[in-house]
């Protein structure tokens, strides 16, 4: 489902300094600072990936730490559901992207034995009919265009021409019209959102700097959040749930944190974890005021909605052999969720972002279900796909009130504009999320905890 190729030789985006640790380094003293003076208390707000992750951090520092979280669980844009087919299914965060990552190293320590290589064959929708990839690459009728694509794809990271976007560069080069649902899927729709909604200077900054890996992991068995809940006890147990903020005063000697429940909370310092649709809000109120820049950069980086859409079916229509099913008109890519996993349950997942979750998004439920079972009938016109479904489990991450979408973007305005939202104000306030994440790694778990791991270093050198 990832084609995004690390840029071999070349690692841009990384200040001196940046150094991404192994999940188990990053635990020690001597890893996050040998000579660190700040020994006062944090509040984290925010109890995702970053929040959960930094809180850990600072507590195995011996630092106080309180964690408040505007919703009733812990988690953010990491949740799963066990009831739907009998195991767990991720609504949320689902895939590993690569070894080289935090995330990675994560799971490799608590439950090797879960981790499962993606499993399965790419098929694309090509011109009505479902397409191996060999023949997307191979086939002397289609002239190398497939071919042309993946290539296209695998140099974002060195584009060397003007600021446009993707949609508008992919036209001039040309790719064939025929390939732009497969081109929406493996581009845009990894990303979170639409082709016309991408930029190339903010996508090339992004693909430069990705280094995790090619390979992409699932979990075999559990949760994603089995896995924090193992790794990081310390920081949900620091976790205060129902706690909306919406003022941070740092205007005095210590940072003074007020809720929508009248609540109030000091600290010496605060990392500000929550996505930035909810920055974007006006939400949360900061004294004193933001810099010009900060609050430009927060609304330059954008976050659109997001969907995963469960079916499950009394029998697969698919061969057994499949992975994903890429290139969709409704839906950008299908992948057997149930594939490698041990139960009998045959579930598909519907990944929709940008646009195209924008229009299932004002549809009933009901909806949602037919027109993408419309979809995968005419892909499979000789199966029975509308009358074996028995199951539809739609997530909506728009209708989260504390989150707003899926996860942040190259949109052409959030050019260089990370690395600002990520920048420290008035000396107590941090910044962490994974919008923050300036080194390639955006819209993923591990992007979300190298920014934790950061914002730790600087709240310990302040």
């Amino acid at each position: 489902m990832d084609r995004r190729i690390l840029l071999r030789n070349l690692l841009l985006g990384l200040p001196a300094g940046y150094i991404i640790p192994s999940v188990l380094s990053s635990c020690t003293k001597t890893d996050l600072l040998e000579m660190a003076d700040f020994k006062g208390g944090v509040i984290v707000i925010g109890a995702g990936a970053s929040g959960i992750y930094a809180a850990q951090l600072l507590k195995d520092q011996g630092i106080d730490v309180t964690v408040l979280e505007a919703s009733s669980r812990v988690g953010g844009r990491i949740l799963s559901d066990e009831s739907f087919a009998g195991i767990p299914l991720e609504l949320g965060a689902e895939e590993i992207h690569g070894q080289r990552s935090l995330f990675y190293d994560l799971v490799n320590y608590q439950f090797p034995e879960r981790l499962l290589p993606e499993p399965g064959d790419n098929l694309y929708w090509l011109e009505n009919q479902i397409r191996t990839e060999q023949f997307i690459l191979e086939n002397s009728d289609l002239q190398g265009a497939g071919q042309t694509l993946f290539q296209i794809n695998e140099s974002f990271g060195s584009y060397p021409g003007g600021d446009m976007s993707v949609l508008l560069y992919l036209n001039d080069f040309p790719v064939e019209e025929r390939f732009m649902e497969i081109a929406n899927a493996i581009i845009a729709n990894e990303y979170g959102t639409s082709l016309n909604r991408m930029g190339m200077f903010a996508l090339r900054e992004a693909e430069a700097g990705y280094s995790s890996g090619l390979d992409g992991y699932f979990l075999r068995e559990g949760t994603v959040w089995d896995v924090f809940s193992k790794a990081f006890s310390g920081a949900i147990d620091a976790v205060v749930l129902n706690q909306v903020v919406n003022r941070i005063d740092a205007s005095g000697d210590q940072v003074s944190i007020t809720t929508t429940n009248n609540q109030t909370y000091t600290a010496d310092r605060v990392l500000v974890t929550v996505p930035i649709t909810i920055l974007q809000s006006g939400s949360i109120e900061v004294l004193p005021a933001l810099p010009a820049d900060k609050l430009a950069s927060i609304q330059n980086i954008s976050m659109g909605n997001g969907m995963k859409i469960l079916l499950r079916f009394s029998a697969p229509f698919w061969k057994p052999e499949t992975g994903s099913i890429i290139g969709g008109a409704v839906v950008p890519e299908y992948w057997v969720s149930t594939l490698g996993k041990a139960t009998t349950a045959h579930v598909l997942t519907a990944f929709v972002m940008g646009e195209k979750a924008d229009a299932l998004n004002v549809l009933s439920e009901q909806q949602v279900r037919d027109t993408i079972l419309a979809e995968l009938q005419s892909m499979y016109p000789d199966e029975e796909v509308t009358g074996n479904c028995v199951g539809v489990l739609v997530k909506n991450w728009a209708d989260e009130p504390f989150i707003k979408g899926a996860y942040s973007y190259p949109n052409p305005e959030s050019t260089g504009q990370r690395e600002i939202l990520a920048r420290p104000e008035h000396g107590k306030i941090f910044f962490a999320g994974e919008a923050t994440n300036y080194n390639g790694h955006l819209a993923t778990v591990h992007g979300a905890m190298e920014s934790g791991y950061r914002a730790c270093k600087e709240i310990l050198e302040s």
